[in-house]
């Protein structure tokens, strides 16, 4: 789901309430300033419908740079709201990189390496993504999806 310019949700509570899972990340109006920015995406965190936030500095490797972002307040807020920040691994955006992730790990965040997959083809992109984790020093605890299932769904109770 979007993250509009204000901090709203694209779909409304109603939508979002009988979805599993929800991934919220910014798709639009990249060039706020960091204060806008940072206060978008943590609208997003403390938002109760909200479980991951996507590709949280929104680069694209070679074509867009990151967006201006708190990321230690993004941080603080997922670990404060209980959220999963992804470790995206198509190879032209590895976000959150592997100093972010560093980071992200040593505050206690919650990560999942997520593929971005297009189609089936693109799973094999995990592959940079568990090496992004691992450059980062993370261990199967600091990943979500890859704990025991029953850890998982505890996660999501």
């Amino acid at each position: 789901v979007d993250i509009r310019a204000d901090g709203s949700l694209d779909l409304p509570h109603e939508v979002l309430s009988d979805l599993d899972i929800v991934i919220a990340a910014v798709h639009s109006a990249m060039n706020q300033s960091e204060e806008k920015m940072t206060k978008r995406v943590l609208s997003a965190i403390e938002n109760p419908d909200v479980d991951f936030i996507a590709h949280p500095t929104c680069r694209l490797l070679g074509e867009r740079e990151p967006i201006a972002i708190d990321l230690e307040a993004i941080f603080k807020a997922a670990v404060k709201n209980n959220k999963v920040l992804e470790i995206n691994a198509m190879p032209d955006r590895l976000d959150l990189n592997d100093v972010h992730t560093f980071r992200a790990r040593e505050l206690g965040v919650k990560l999942a390496i997520e593929t971005d997959a297009h189609s089936v083809a693109h799973l094999g992109f995990m592959r940079f993504g568990v090496s992004v984790a691992r450059r980062a020093w993370c261990e199967p605890q600091h990943i979500l999806n890859a704990l025991p299932l029953e850890e998982l769904l505890a996660f999501f109770k």
